[in-house]
């Protein structure tokens, strides 16, 4: 058959979840409890028939885009839509990259950097973190070459956490700038962050950043994601969107919690105060723990293999990340040998249930 060669070299995961129920889903950083009930009942009775039978409209997508360049202080001409964040890296991915490109970008991170960079022929160039839980961004600018084209960082940097002022990263958006490189900043956990670095993309011709409505916006399910930048830009790469990225049920509910987006609010800060609770929880009892500024973290049995803990956990019946052995693939902290650890997506008041009181 004749098709592309070079996607013989990426490998794929598409694994099953154990559980999708409210205060079970801690494995993949969604809004781990349902929202208010008058919340979502009273966008419920904007559903119609139509919303499943006709092709959502450009005008509703502009719409949209009117409510996420308000809510970022920018202009329509600025956003780009798409089928959820990971959707719009891969546009940035279709723009860049060939056979005689790379995409650089921190390892561990999220895979699809790297996956959607081979998808049209680039070479991944992953940099790894040093001995330690903090990213050195000049090892990063190290690995840059003349075959770059895009790079990418997410800020908080996932899946560790760390975060990034806006001076540290101004100073790779300069270098970026200077070899008139792409450069992507994903901030799908910026809620669970001290603050944006949004303002680079005033300063900057070349950044991007992306958002997502999966996280701190509690709506995973409806694949919106969106990019802001330059709108020199984002007219190109709206130029490979595809025809419809976005459902008419989608785009309604995006803006639906665009202009309600206290509830967004305050599910972000209540989840702040139960992370940083649970960490301190786990501290004091027995357990090694990465606190982050994201809404997961990493703990490990001081002085176990956290079989105990893995065990307490399948027995509530919780959907989570675990490196042991019976359970998953190696989930690692960098600085730290051990590849056992748990990753835990948390939500508020997650220090007061049941489950952790039994950890601990």
């Amino acid at each position: 058959m004749k098709y592309n060669n070079h996607i013989d070299s990426i490998n794929r995961l598409f694994l099953p979840r154990p559980s999708k129920e409210a205060n079970k889903r801690f494995d993949m950083a969604e809004r781990t409890f349902n929202f208010p009930s008058e919340y979502f009942n009273k966008f419920m009775d904007t559903i119609v028939q139509n919303d499943f039978i006709t092709y959502p409209s450009y005008a509703e997508y502009n719409s949209l885009k009117d409510d996420i360049a308000v809510y970022n202080n920018m202009d329509r001409s600025n956003v780009y839509l798409s089928t959820g964040s990971g959707a719009c890296i891969k546009s940035l991915c279709e723009i860049t990259m060939n056979s005689d490109s790379n995409v650089v970008s921190p390892v561990p991170c999220y895979p699809m950097y790297g996956i959607y960079g081979k998808m049209f022929a680039g070479e991944y160039i992953g940099v790894e973190y040093d001995d330690s839980a903090t990213f050195d961004l000049g090892k990063l600018i190290d690995n840059i070459n003349d075959k770059t084209k895009l790079v990418v960082i997410s800020n908080p940097f996932s899946p560790i956490g760390e975060y990034k002022t806006i001076d540290e990263v101004r100073k790779l958006c300069k270098v970026c700038a200077d070899k008139d490189i792409i450069l992507l900043i994903d901030e799908a956990y910026v809620d669970f962050a001290p603050e944006t670095v949004l303002p680079l993309v005033n300063e900057f011709d070349n950044v991007v950043v992306s958002r997502t409505f999966s996280k701190a916006f509690g709506a995973a399910g409806i694949r919106v994601g969106y990019l802001l930048g330059s709108k020199e830009l984002i007219d190109v790469v709206t130029k490979v969107q595809l025809t419809y990225p976005l459902s008419n049920v989608s785009v309604k509910f995006a803006s639906y919690l665009l202009k309600h987006s206290d509830e967004v609010a305050r599910y972000a800060k209540d989840t702040i105060k139960g992370r940083d609770n649970l960490c301190m929880l786990l501290s004091k009892n027995g357990f090694d723990v990465q606190n982050s500024h994201t809404n997961s973290i990493h703990f490990h049995e001081s002085d176990g293999d956290n079989s105990r803990t893995v065990g307490i956990m399948n027995k509530y019946g919780l959907a989570f990340k675990s490196g042991y052995a019976e359970t998953g693939t190696p989930v690692m902290v960098p600085g730290d040998d051990r590849k056992t650890w748990i990753r835990l997506s948390v939500g508020p008041d997650i220090d007061k249930m049941d489950f952790i009181g039994d950890i601990l």
